[in-house]
Formats: structure tokens, C-alpha cells, sequence
């Protein structure tokens, strides 16, 4: 029989969104720093003459890098509160639409958890960018929402997963 009290806390499962969420930025910058790099790079090396490529190649990679790192770490700090938000989000929603802890349920429970916490991010990026964040412009709206979004219901999923076992551990103890 599945005991019904839990031990694992709502802090211990926020701090862990937090840490999944800043992983996730970072990870997606390093993305968009390389790819950034490389495609100023050739473009730099198709139209700069060859004496005087070097200084301007790498000039570049260090302004790339550091305006990629200075926004992460700011971004970062977004992201943290809405993984935590989303931890305790995903871990009511498993205790309570999953009391036997199974597991294509969790994997559906953490899919529409990812959906909903998708929407109200859009909205929110909706309210600050306005026509921006539009598939008007494809381009802003896969680099500020579309390619971040899959990443974060890649996570929410595998996560949900994992949470779900670790409630089904600590519900049999």
C-alpha cells in the first residue's frame, strides 16, 4: 500500500527546477554563442583581407562571448524562478493527478504541465515584445521562445519523470 505522506519538500524540489533552469540557459547560450561565432567569423573571412583577419576574428569572438555570458547570467536568474515554479507546479500535479505514481500517466501529467507553464511564458513574452515575438518575424520568435521552448519541454518531461520515481521511492518507504 502507497503511503501517503511524502518527504521530499517543495524546497528541495524548487531549488532543483532552479539549478535544471540556469543548466538550461547556460546550455542554450553556448549554442547561440557558437553558432554566432561562427557565422560572423565567415562572414568576416570572406570580406576582410588576409593580413588583416586575425585581430578582427578575434575581437569578435570576444565581444560575441562576452554579451552572450553577461546576458546568460541575467537570464539566468529569470530562468531560476521559472524552474523552480515549475518543480513545485510539476510535483502537485504528479502527487495529485498520479497518486499511484504511474508512469505513462507522470509522462502525460508532465507534458500538459509544460504546455500550460509554455502558454503563460508566451503570454508574458507576448506582453513584452509585442509583434516581436509573432511568427511575423520566425527568426525573433524561434530564438526568444521556439527553440528555448522544446529545450524546456524536453526537461519538463524527462524531470517529471524522474520526480514521479523519486515520489514513488519515497511514498513506499
Amino acid at each position: 500500500m502507497l503511503n501517503n505522506t511524502i518527504n521530499i519538500s517543495n524546497k528541495k524540489v524548487a531549488y532543483a527546477g532552479s539549478k535544471i533552469g540556469i543548466a538550461g540557459v547556460f546550455g542554450y547560450s553556448a549554442l547561440v554563442m557558437l553558432y554566432a561565432i561562427i557565422r560572423s567569423s565567415i562572414t568576416i573571412y570572406h570580406i576582410m583581407p588576409s593580413g588583416q583577419r586575425t585581430t578582427i576574428l578575434l575581437q569578435n569572438g570576444i565581444s560575441i562571448t562576452y554579451t552572450i555570458a553577461v546576458f546568460s547570467i541575467l537570464m539566468a536568474l529569470l530562468s531560476s524562478l521559472s524552474g523552480a515554479m515549475a518543480g513545485v507546479i510539476l510535483k502537485k500535479a504528479l502527487q495529485y493527478f498520479n497518486p499511484n505514481f504511474i508512469k505513462r500517466k507522470a509522462i502525460v501529467i508532465s507534458c500538459i504541465t509544460a504546455f500550460a507553464i509554455l502558454a503563460i511564458m508566451y503570454l508574458l513574452m507576448y506582453a513584452l515584445l509585442k509583434n516581436w515575438i509573432t511568427f511575423n518575424y520566425i527568426e525573433s520568435f524561434s530564438f526568444w521562445f521556439l527553440m528555448p521552448a522544446v529545450l524546456f519541454f524536453g526537461v519538463c518531461v524527462i524531470g517529471g519523470s524522474k520526480l514521479n520515481k523519486v515520489l514513488y521511492a519515497e511514498s513506499i518507504k
